[in-house]
């Protein structure tokens, strides 16, 4: 009676545990099933060199490459004395080995082309307008931008006018036209970075400047720079909350830009203010968790933004705030990406971001390459 009881009782435990082992299989064979599925996004990472103590871009790329489908070097600027023409801030042999070191890896490859860093804020509206009121300056834009791109082979392009007389946006609209219209018969890809847009006064004050319908029917990307909600001309606060960034999305969407044309803009920094002096200086993660450490602050969750921050008091006795993205923020970007569909994300800037940016990523979003 026993041993058939015995007999019974193993058969029924072998069943079960056969059971368990299936419906795990299945779960799992559910979970790679819905990862496959997911549709790729793409990731794009803004590339620099080495800024005074901030690290170049490309050991992020060396180590995170298979969590990234595009760079965008930050290369180039318009030439403030030849309009149309371009001030390039590294070698053509350094542009080729980096270009071709990202191919390599799969990673396409979008020149950047600026009209920032002069001496005043003014030239750089000027020095924009030049390019953008003059047909044959225009063209002659244009033109380079053919060659350079040919000449060194990448793969598409982001025009980044930041700052913009009102007067110039239907003109800035038409340029972005004529030049997808020119790089499309090249097989290159035209996108456009676009200040922040809530249509209320939480937008940039750039924003105006945009004229977001045309550009989304115009280009191939719009890369919205969903960052510096606060920054050093507002009060202290997040870099971007979780709300101020769905309100920048759906802006978009009800100007008609389609989802598969958005990058999500995110950034890798963050901002420490000394609220004792008033002013703001531009901090990349290790640089905070150095302070962190180093005043022995604790990080605080806002949970309003979905944001992280510090205080402490430095040894001149001033009292700082200091307001960043980490991993945990990231994933609320992520899943705007995931909630509207969006084409994907582009960080400012690769080389600035916590490091565990590049576990949350791939978990997230399946990444297009």
């Amino acid at each position: 009676m026993a041993k058939n009881c015995y007999r019974s009782f193993t058969i029924i435990a072998l069943s079960m545990a056969l059971l368990l082992m299936s419906s795990c299989s299945q779960l799992q064979r559910k979970e790679e099933y819905n990862k496959d599925n997911k549709t790729s996004r793409e990731v794009l990472g803004f590339y620099t060199e080495k800024e005074g103590t901030y690290p170049g871009s490309q050991p992020t790329v060396n180590s995170h490459f298979n969590s990234l489908s595009i760079i965008a070097p930050f290369w180039y600027k318009l030439d403030d004395k030849r309009p149309g023409s371009l001030i390039d801030s590294v070698t053509a042999d350094h542009k080729r080995k980096v270009i071709q070191s990202a191919h390599k890896k799969h990673l396409k490859v979008y020149m950047v082309v600026h009209n920032l860093f002069y001496e005043t804020v003014e030239k750089g509206k000027l020095v924009a307008s030049n390019v953008l009121d003059n047909d044959n300056n225009r063209n002659v834009f244009i033109q380079n931008l053919r060659n350079e791109m040919n000449q060194f082979n990448y793969d598409g392009i982001n025009i980044d006018m930041e700052n913009l007389y009102l007067t110039d946006r239907d003109s800035f609209s038409q340029l972005i036209k004529k030049l997808s219209d020119a790089l499309h018969c090249d097989g290159k890809v035209v996108t456009v970075s676009v200040p922040a847009n809530t249509g209320d006064s939480r937008a940039n004050p750039w924003s105006p400047w945009f004229d977001y319908e045309k550009l989304g029917l115009y280009s191939d990307g719009l890369m919205i720079m969903t960052y510096d909600e606060h920054n050093p001309r507002t009060k202290p606060g997040s870099t971007a909350s979780v709300n101020w960034t769905e309100a920048t999305i759906r802006y978009a969407l009800k100007h008609e830009v389609p989802p598969s044309k958005i990058l999500l803009g995110i950034a890798g920094y963050g901002w420490d203010w000394d609220t004792t002096a008033g002013k703001a200086m531009y901090s990349s993660y290790e640089e905070l968790m150095g302070r962190k450490t180093k005043y022995k602050a604790k990080v605080l969750w806002d949970s309003r933004s979905q944001t992280p921050h510090f205080s402490y008091v430095d040894e001149e006795h001033h009292s700082h705030q200091a307001w960043f993205e980490n991993s945990h923020s990231l994933r609320f970007k992520l899943n705007l990406v995931e909630k509207y569909n969006l084409r994907g994300i582009g960080i400012w800037r690769l080389g600035l971001e916590d490091p565990m940016y590049w576990t949350t990523i791939p978990e997230k979003i399946k990444v297009k390459k």
